[in-house]
């Protein structure tokens, strides 16, 4: 815009333009015309630092509360641990690369909505999980309750909020500033896979360790987003799906048997996709008190 009136100002009253006036009249006239491009010009960048300056104070509101619910856990070495079923890591193992305790009492008293905390260490992901009477409000409501784009990291609300469901779907917004889920699609790259398989979500007592099986984009209206199989051949396809759609192979397989966590994110790209990584049940490893 500024360009544009710029060029305008330079074809009117460019050198030959103000015939008719004196030398002094003319010189005027100029400096006229270029004070009111620069005054447009400085408005213009003035309003486009204020935008700038809101998105930070937003982002930074978000940060702020989020840290404040860090404050609520705690990486800790220190613990017993007991796995219940599953192969997987031995309780040693996990407690080396070191584990969190989260305080779910004092998370309840600022929202009874909270029923998890996840974390995934290969892309510094660490929040807790809420569960709303629908799957609106969480997305622009943080978990103390303020309006906010950022919203909260939270469970589909047809779920069981204890996980036991075969597919159990976690909803986060793709934040530019890298917040919430906005990391989830940098699993678009298998030596990340490779290196950090597994994601965690703790419930009061337990540790859900879910190693990952399948990364991908895919639409809206993509099978990923079924929580109800009326009969063991329809969660059979639906694993199937989940595997044919991985634009990798992880070398990973799942059964009937197994539990699934869906972490969906959108893809800033394409409004009507999503980014989705599947992850198996892999051990239920219980805290000791």
């Amino acid at each position: 815009m500024i360009i544009t009136m710029y060029c305008r100002i330079r074809s009117e009253y460019g050198p030959g333009k103000l015939s008719g006036l004196t030398e002094e009249e003319d010189s005027m006239k100029r400096k006229k015309l270029y004070g009111i491009f620069m005054i447009a010009a400085i408005a213009v960048f003035l309003f486009a630092a204020g935008r700038i300056l809101q998105v930070y104070l937003n982002y930074r509101e978000s940060q702020k509360v989020y840290e404040q619910m860090e404050e609520f856990t705690q990486k800790t070495e220190n613990q017993d641990l007991s796995p219940e079923g599953g192969p997987g890591k031995t309780p040693e193992e996990v407690a080396e690369q070191g584990f969190l305790q989260v305080d779910f009492d004092k998370l309840g008293e600022i929202n009874p909505d909270v029923i998890a905390w996840i974390e995934i260490p290969g892309l510094k992901i660490s929040y807790p999980v809420v569960q709303g009477r629908d799957n609106d409000y969480y997305l622009h409501h943080l978990i103390t309750g303020e309006n906010h784009k950022s919203g909260s990291i939270f469970m589909d609300f047809h779920n069981q909020k204890d996980l036991s469901d075969r597919n159990s779907i976690i909803y986060g917004h793709n934040m530019k500033d890298g917040s919430m889920f906005g990391t989830l699609d940098q699993y678009q790259s298998q030596v990340l896979y490779q290196n950090y398989p597994c994601f965690y979500i703790y419930v009061p007592g337990y540790i859900y360790e879910y190693q990952i099986f399948s990364c991908y984009e895919a639409p809206t209206d993509h099978p990923a987003y079924t929580y109800d199989f009326p009969a063991s051949e329809d969660y059979e396809v639906f694993l199937e799906t989940l595997q044919r759609s991985a634009a990798y192979d992880t070398g990973m397989t799942v059964t009937k048997e197994d539990q699934v966590v869906t972490l969906s994110t959108c893809v800033n790209t394409r409004r009507d996709y999503r980014y989705l990584v599947h992850g198996k049940l892999k051990q239920k490893i219980k805290m000791e008190e």
